[in-house]
């Protein structure tokens, strides 16, 4: 039955996404910034998570405690809003719509690692977070330096899977779903491919993580990406994306090279720390650009002075 109507409700999806994805620019933000600030109003379980998250880096000292968090919440979702209506525009018209407004910070490296995976060397990790238009980075990389990003991400249902792989498959490799994809992720970096794959979303008990700090507080974050590093010998890059006006600016961080032994834990850890730490950094600068609407933190941390 799911079969039956899934393929007519897709069309309808993707001759809507089309229309918005033609729209002039100022029209397309506009709808999407429109969408996010109705989700906002509307969802309040999302918008109680936003808030309290905000309210903890306030209350933690990394983010100013005189920017109300309401405004900061709601310039999450504007964001959200926004990079929705934009990665439409992406899906069906690719980076057309992007010309001359993406810029590279520190990507000199990147030019320089990414010339050694393609003469045989190891692949590269690419690690981002939910901050800025995030579905644009892939593309926007692989358009500018000339290689393939796989994406990788979680499945998230049939009918969802099939737009995300229309949009994430804009860098020129794979969407790799994150359960039962590691072996393709290992083959593509041990043949000097590059994957891409976000990390700040809480890690789900078992599977692995560890409780790293992260914004003053104890996170439980992945370490698969790492370990793919590590197993395959692969540098990680962190990177994150941002609005600068008009234009979406791709900071790039330097390499974190892998370990001599691919069970180093205490590497592991380390890098997943670094990369806590810089985006614990980018948010102090870009609060409002970051999906604030995850619940981080899963357990609610009793206030300090109750703490002995």
């Amino acid at each position: 039955m799911a079969a039956i109507w899934r393929k007519p409700v897709l069309w309808l999806i993707l001759f809507l996404t089309w229309c918005l994805a033609w729209l002039p620019r100022p029209f397309n933000l506009a709808l999407g910034d429109l969408g996010g600030r109705l989700f906002f109003a509307a969802f309040r379980r999302r918008r109680v998570i936003a808030l309290d998250n905000v309210s903890q880096a306030q209350a933690n000292g990394y983010i100013d405690p005189d920017v109300p968090a309401t405004r900061i919440a709601l310039g999450s979702f504007r964001n959200l809003g926004r990079t929705a209506a934009e990665s439409f525009c992406l899906m069906h018209r690719g980076l057309d719509c992007f010309k001359g407004r993406v810029e590279f910070v520190g990507a000199d490296e990147l030019t320089a690692l990414i010339a050694q995976a393609k003469s045989g060397g190891a692949g590269l990790v690419l690690i981002t977070a939910h901050a800025g238009n995030w579905e644009l980075a892939p593309a926007a990389l692989s358009g500018a330096f000339n290689f393939d990003i796989s994406v990788v991400g979680r499945s998230q249902g049939e009918l969802s899977n099939e737009i995300l792989t229309r949009l994430r498959s804009r860098g020129g490799g794979l969407f790799i779903f994150k359960d039962g994809g590691a072996r393709i992720m290992l083959k593509i970096l041990r043949q000097g491919g590059v994957i891409g794959t976000l990390f700040d979303q809480a890690d789900i008990v078992g599977t692995g993580g560890a409780k790293l700090l992260f914004m003053g507080r104890e996170a439980l974050t992945t370490l698969g990406p790492f370990r793919l590093a590590a197993a395959s010998g692969a540098a990680v890059v962190p990177l994150f994306c941002r609005r600068d006006g008009q234009k979406h600016i791709i900071e790039i961080h330097p390499a974190i090279k892998p370990p001599a032994n691919p069970k180093d834990r205490r590497w592991l850890l380390s890098a997943a720390q670094l990369c806590n730490d810089l985006l614990s950094d980018f948010l102090r600068r870009h609060p409002e650009q970051w999906m604030w609407s995850h619940r981080r933190w899963k357990k609610p941390e009793k206030p300090k002075e109750e703490i002995s």
